[in-house]
């Protein structure tokens, strides 16, 4: 995938998640369609690692194409694996009182743990790149 193409479709993904924060403000809900906001909601989660990807490939868009294929190949596997696993976190049932707490607590610390691993791990990648093309 070119440069290009990755930095349209995560400002596709971008807007998309955007979208789906304000289901009722942009005409996709109304406010009394209980499912079809739980199912925005649900793809806002999903959705959630696109401001970061749309950042990171900024960062790469005006460096040279090394440095880019070498965050891409990485970017590539990960990405679908937080939305993966965001899915299969959030995308199940809902529980209620003080499990429903905890469990979202813990479903967080999920998210949290991976979303870090996949933004330091990103920089390295294309510090490291960007170095080796200066050489």
């Amino acid at each position: 995938m070119t440069k290009r193409n990755t930095f349209l479709l995560t400002f596709a993904g971008l807007l998309a998640f955007l979208i789906s924060m304000h289901p009722v403000g942009f005409k996709v809900c109304n406010d009394a369609a209980y499912d079809c906001r739980m199912t925005a909601d649900l793809l806002q989660m999903i959705l959630s690692v696109f401001p970061f990807v749309f950042f990171l490939s900024l960062i790469t868009y005006k460096m040279p194409e090394e440095v880019f294929r070498a965050w891409w190949r990485y970017a590539v596997w990960f990405v679908p694996l937080i939305m993966i696993v965001t899915y299969l976190l959030y995308g199940g049932h809902e529980q209620s009182g003080f499990g429903g707490v905890a469990q979202g607590a813990f479903y967080a610390t999920i998210l949290i743990v991976l979303y870090t691993i996949f933004i330091i791990t990103s920089l390295i990648r294309i510090i490291v790149a960007y170095h080796k093309t200066k050489e």
